[in-house]
């Protein structure tokens, strides 16, 4: 069954899903909505598929599922008057969310949480979603792979994951690049060899689905090598518990804001 889609918040996170909607190898209908017409009207324009509407309302009707990506703060108030059908799906993208919160808002309707990021937009997401729902899946694979969580603290701790360190790769990487740089490598370069060693690492884990990742280690880390004089330094400066103390924070401050 192919679906028509409608989104009621149209801002920077929804132009990475509707990117990816439009490269899906059978791109569905979308219905927009936006508080800001001007932003969606030039996204409308360079998708065939899309059309956008004056009203939340209208966005939603005729829609069998539709995606709310205002933020967390305003969607009692973009979705404000707005009736939903007991046939519908709406998903929330906007973190934080609870379930519990977006179905006093939507009545009759099957409420979903969800969460693609921004690679959505070249068909590459991660995508958690809680609970499983046929339609809500069906609109949210070609955006990536779907994995089902169980429970709103499955959900947060797969938020933190997904969403922010997702986002902390990149100054990672931007880290990582400008010292190669800094060692005589022009930027090209160092950028290019930044990208390839962690997409070659990820791929590796891929193929490699049954190994634990720290089997992988061992293979790789020869005793008194360049991997373990590495580590070693890393253990010194604080260790990789820089990276879980930092998803701790973010589970913290969505558990706040849920």
């Amino acid at each position: 069954m192919k679906h028509t889609i409608g989104i009621i918040g149209v801002g920077h996170f929804a132009t990475y899903l509707i990117a990816g909607f439009v490269k899906a190898d059978d791109p569905a209908d979308l219905q927009l909505y936006s508080r800001t017409r001007s932003r969606v009207d030039t996204i409308a324009e360079s998708h065939g598929n899309a059309r956008v509407f004056n009203t939340a309302q209208q966005a939603a009707d005729g829609a069998s599922v539709i995606i709310i990506a205002t933020r967390p703060g305003d969607v009692e108030v973009a979705l404000s008057g707005v009736t939903f059908t007991k046939d519908q799906v709406v998903i929330s993208v906007a973190a934080g969310v609870t379930l519990n919160r977006l179905q006093a808002l939507i009545g009759a309707a099957t409420a979903v949480r969800a969460l693609p990021i921004a690679s959505a937009a070249i068909n590459k997401s991660p995508v958690i979603m809680m609970p499983e729902n046929a339609a809500a899946r069906a609109v949210l694979e070609p955006l990536g792979n779907v994995h089902v969580l169980q429970d709103e603290q499955q959900f947060t701790a797969g938020t933190a994951l997904v969403g922010a360190f997702y986002a902390l790769m990149f100054p990672l990487m931007d880290h990582l690049a400008t010292w190669t740089a800094a060692q005589d490598l022009d930027n090209l370069t160092a950028r290019a060899l930044v990208v390839e060693t962690i997409a070659g690492a990820s791929g590796m884990a891929a193929h490699d689905a049954h190994v634990p990742f720290q089997d992988i280690w061992t293979s790789l880390a020869v005793p008194d090598g360049i991997s373990e004089c590495g580590m070693d330094e890393i253990k010194r400066n604080g260790g990789l518990n820089a990276w879980s103390d930092a998803l701790d924070a973010v589970v913290r401050k969505l558990e706040g804001s849920a």
